[in-house]
């Protein structure tokens, strides 16, 4: 039941929005600050955990929608 509100939620194209919209904001000059203050390292942990969540989402999202409209590469 919780997986089926997971998907629903990952198929919502407002959902694809809110997440490029957050990502962008975690990107901007405020965030980047707090984490340069602890050093360049930090950042770029910072940066790369950012880019392997935005991967493992923009996955999932992948996933939920071709199972929904089916395979596009599928041509029979």
């Amino acid at each position: 039941m919780r997986m089926r509100k997971v998907i629903k939620l990952l198929r919502q194209p407002e959902f694809h929005l809110l997440v490029i919209w957050l990502f962008l904001a975690l990107t901007n000059w405020p965030f980047l600050a707090v984490a340069a203050r602890n050093g360049l390292l930090a950042l770029y942990e910072y940066l790369y955990v950012l880019w392997a969540m935005l991967i493992l989402l923009l996955f999932c999202i992948t996933r939920c929608v071709k199972d929904s409209f089916g395979d596009p590469t599928n041509r029979e």
